[in-house]
């Protein structure tokens, strides 16, 4: 804890406004408002980080006043040590930092020496499937597929959903079952990976884990295909996106729902849930041996700031490198409980801001905007014809080129997305992007560095 400000030691009661002296600097501590617990009482006045008194000895912490602090810009306020541990949580959290995690280290530990002696290097021993994807270029989606695919997200959720529950219980089970959807699914990229990506968009209700399992698992083989791995790998790398996350079931809702920034204590319980995710798919069956490892690393950071246990660049393995990119994309253009969610071509500027500060693989970022490109498939865009599209293909290398379907005329009027004409490969047209926009009613934001780049350093 680091000591700032002054209380008031003169005999004089204080009252709002005065301003500390500094006798006694070492006396205060710097406390976040979010820190403080409402019902307590304050022994001691309480001060901005300038001196100035803010609440008097002997009053009690309200969710009024809390709001009437952060409405004068304050984030953090000086404290009297002697009442840190009465309204806050700082004993429980040098408590918590002081133990370790409860898990069976013998598993974990058989995980660590695999990656200390180097063994998570990926290898190819088929042909890599990206030269088998079909090529499809200005063309829109196959009902067909479409509706197969709907009917395919339905029943997985369902079948991902009692897995999750079972596995939440300790029971046994066949993992046959998301082999089976890996396999299914990567039949369906190879015939038009767009499709398969957008049939998923913002289908699921929040906080259904096991699902937004299933987006981030599509997104990842995609990224793996662009990444020129094989279908082994692929199949792989698909099985551990739809069970990677299972361990959050394991975290108290009241943190993994919380509408507000988490604590440091809190964010210990997030910080477990990889662990919990390993020790769930023990009890799983018939699971390629690399998902374990996969899903222990898939928060580790690509420069080491990460978690379980901070490793960094090729000492993460690819799969959960992809992964993590993966997780992260599904989770910024997620509705969440503490924040909007960012709209598609903000999630991905976000993403390159995180590859430039090395947090996330920037090989693999590269791969994420060469299959969604700058305007991710799925976003709208308005065009410089003052008309508004739908991006539903990527460019590859024409970043800022997609292919769109113009949904809205420049005068307003709905346009007809069948009509040849609407189709639109912005590569090869004399119209392009002027702006993104939010998906209609999906209250998206656009990406603001100072607060949404901070957020997402510990994402849920």
């Amino acid at each position: 804890m680091s000591s700032t400000t002054q209380i008031n030691q003169s005999e004089k009661p204080p009252v709002e406004g005065d301003v500390a002296n500094s006798d006694n600097q070492e006396e205060i501590a710097r406390i976040a408002i979010d820190e403080l617990i409402i019902g307590r009482t304050l022994e001691s006045p309480l001060f901005d980080l300038n001196g100035v008194l803010l609440l008097a000895e002997g009053s009690s912490i309200t969710s009024d006043i809390k709001d009437k602090l952060k409405a004068r810009g304050l984030e953090e306020v000086g404290i009297h040590k002697d009442d840190v541990n009465k309204v806050t949580l700082r004993d429980l959290e040098a408590e918590e930092n002081n133990s370790t995690f409860k898990f069976n280290s013998e598993l974990t530990e058989k995980i660590d020496q695999m990656i200390d002696c180097g063994r998570v290097e990926v290898k190819n021993t088929g042909d890599a499937v990206k030269d088998s994807v079909k090529e499809i270029g200005r063309k829109g989606y196959d009902k067909a597929q479409r509706k197969r695919l709907k009917e395919q997200h339905s029943q997985n959720g369902q079948k991902l959903d009692q897995m999750l529950m079972d596995a939440v219980h300790g029971k046994p089970m066949d993992g046959q079952q998301v082999v089976g959807m890996a396999g299914d699914y990567l039949k369906e990229m190879m015939s038009d990976t767009d499709s398969v990506l957008t049939s998923a968009i913002s289908r699921f209700q929040k906080d259904n884990i096991s699902a937004r399992s299933l987006e981030c698992s599509l997104l990842a083989m995609a990224i793996g295909i662009e990444l020129g791995l094989d279908s082994e790998n692929i199949h792989n790398l698909s099985i551990a996106g739809l069970v990677h996350d299972w361990g959050m079931m394991l975290v108290p809702e009241e943190i993994r729902n919380a509408p507000r920034f988490l604590s440091q204590v809190e964010m210990i319980e997030i910080k477990k849930h990889p662990i919990h995710s390993l020790e769930m798919i023990q009890n799983v069956s018939s699971l390629p041996r690399v998902i374990s490892t996969v899903v222990y690393q898939v928060h580790e950071c690509f420069n080491g700031t990460g978690y379980p246990r901070g490793r960094h660049g090729n000492g993460i393995h690819q799969f959960s490198r992809i992964l993590q990119v993966a997780d992260s994309y599904i989770s910024l253009t997620s509705d969440r409980p503490y924040r909007k969610p960012l709209m598609r071509y903000s999630a991905m500027e976000c993403l390159l801001n995180m590859a430039k500060a090395r947090s996330v693989d920037p090989e693999v970022v590269r791969a994420l905007l060469k299959i969604q490109s700058l305007f991710p498939i799925g976003s709208y865009v308005t065009l410089t014809d003052g008309s508004v599209a739908k991006v539903i293909r990527s460019n590859r290398n024409n970043y800022t080129k997609p292919v769109v379907v113009r949904v809205q005329h420049a005068t307003g009027d709905l346009a007809d997305q069948n009509e040849d004409s609407n189709l639109i490969d912005l590569s090869s047209s004399e119209v392009g992007v002027e702006q993104a926009l939010p998906a209609p009613g999906s209250n998206e934001e656009a990406l603001d560095p100072d607060k949404h780049l901070k957020q997402f350093n510990f994402k849920r």
